[in-house]
C-alpha cells in the first residue's frame, strides 16, 4: 500500500532539501531586463544552467516571488527562469488605460524573455492563470516550444465564469445562505465584487476553495518568507480587474472575455504535463481532463490531496512529477539535438 506523506512533513521535507540545495532563502539572481516589441522592459532571473524552463505566475497580477520558495530544486535539470509579466513586479507597468493588460501581451513578454535568453527552444510551466499563458504560447510558438507544463490550469472564459466565479456564488449561496442575503442586499445599492464591502464577503472562504486541508493554509505561508518584496510588487489589483473585470467575484468582463484555448493547443504536438488538485475549487479537475484531451501528446496527473496548489500541499510528490516528466523531455530532446547537422 502506498502510504501517503502527511502535508506538514512533506513541507517540512521540502524547506529541508531547498536548505540543503543552497535554496533557502533562495537569494535573488541577478536578473535582467528583455525588452518587448512594443517597448516595456520585463524583468526575468535565471537560476542554474541548461534549457531554460521559464515559470509564469498566476493571478493575473502575480509576480514571480513564490517560485523562489517552491520551485528551486528544478534547477538541477535546467535554467529555471522566473519572469514578472508587464504591469507585475519589478517589470515595467503600461499604466492603467484599457487595453493594458491582455493574454497576447503577456505571450508578448514571454517571447521577450526568450529571445533574452538567446535561446532557440523552451520550456513554459504556468500556474493557475499563467496555465493560460503558458498553453497560448505553446500554441502559437510552436517552434519555440519544447515542452508544455501547466498546473491548476483554466483553458478559457466559459470554464473561468462557470467553475470558478459561479461555483463560488453557488457555493456561498448554498451554504452560507445569510452572508447571500448581505451580498445581493449590498449589491442593490450599486456596489461590485471589486469594492471592499464585497471583496471581503467574497474572500472569507479563500482556504476552502484553494486548499484540499484548509488549515494548510496558515502552515504553508508560516514556513515562507514572501516579505523580500512589498505587497505592490507582489500583487498589482489593475491587472486582474483589467483581464477578469471591475465585478470580478460576479461576472468575468475584462479582456478574457471570449478568449477561448481549446481550439488552438492542436498546434502544439510536443510532450505536455497538465496537473491539477483532486479538490481545487477554482480549476477543478475537469479543466485539466479538457486541456489535456485537447493535446495530442499530454500526460495528465490528479493529487489527491490537494487543492490549487500541489505544490504546497503535496511538494515531495509534485516535485518527483514534474523531474520525471523534465527528464525524460530533456533526454529526448538532447537526443533530437545531437542529431542535427
Amino acid at each position: 500500500m502506498k502510504r501517503t506523506i502527511p502535508f506538514h512533513v512533506g513541507l517540512y521535507c521540502l524547506v529541508g532539501l531547498t536548505a540543503w540545495a543552497g535554496c533557502a532563502p533562495p537569494a535573488r539572481a541577478q536578473g535582467s531586463f528583455s525588452v518587448t516589441s512594443d517597448g516595456l522592459r520585463i524583468w526575468f532571473e535565471t537560476y542554474g544552467t541548461g534549457v531554460p524552463i521559464i515559470l509564469i505566475p498566476g493571478g493575473p497580477g502575480g509576480s514571480c516571488g513564490r517560485f523562489r520558495q517552491t520551485h528551486m530544486l528544478l534547477r538541477s535539470l535546467g535554467k529555471i527562469v522566473l519572469m514578472d509579466n508587464r504591469g507585475r513586479g519589478l517589470s515595467d507597468n503600461p499604466g492603467n488605460k484599457p487595453g493594458s493588460f491582455t493574454l497576447d501581451k503577456d505571450v508578448l513578454d514571454v517571447e521577450a524573455v526568450r529571445h533574452a535568453l538567446g535561446a532557440e527552444k523552451v520550456i513554459v510551466f504556468g500556474h493557475s492563470y499563467g496555465s493560460m499563458v503558458a498553453m497560448a504560447y505553446a500554441a502559437r510558438h510552436p517552434e519555440r516550444t519544447i515542452a508544455l507544463i501547466t498546473s491548476g490550469g483554466v483553458h478559457g472564459a466559459k470554464a473561468f465564469q462557470e467553475r470558478n466565479i459561479d461555483a463560488i456564488k453557488q457555493h456561498i449561496k448554498t451554504h452560507a445562505p445569510l452572508r447571500w442575503q448581505r451580498i445581493l442586499a449590498l449589491r442593490k445599492t450599486g456596489v461590485r465584487a471589486s469594492e471592499d464591502e464585497l471583496a471581503e464577503l467574497f474572500g472569507i472562504d479563500n482556504e476552502f476553495f484553494y486548499f484540499y486541508d484548509q488549515s494548510n493554509e496558515q502552515r504553508t505561508f508560516s514556513q515562507f518568507d514572501y516579505r523580500s518584496q512589498p505587497r505592490s510588487k507582489q500583487w498589482n489589483p489593475e491587472v486582474y480587474r483589467q483581464m477578469v473585470g471591475d465585478d470580478p467575484d460576479w461576472t468575468l468582463t475584462g479582456s478574457l472575455a471570449g478568449v477561448e484555448l481549446l481550439p488552438e493547443l492542436n498546434n502544439f504536438t510536443g510532450p505536455a504535463l497538465i496537473m491539477g488538485g483532486r479538490y481545487d475549487r477554482v480549476c477543478p479537475p475537469i479543466n485539466q481532463l479538457e486541456i489535456s484531451a485537447a493535446l495530442s501528446n499530454a500526460r495528465l496527473v490528479i493529487f489527491d490531496h490537494s487543492g490549487h496548489n500541489p505544490h504546497y500541499e503535496e511538494p515531495l510528490r509534485f516535485l518527483d512529477v514534474v523531474t520525471d516528466f523534465l527528464q525524460l523531455v530533456l533526454a529526448e530532446h538532447a537526443k533530437e539535438t545531437a542529431s542535427q547537422p
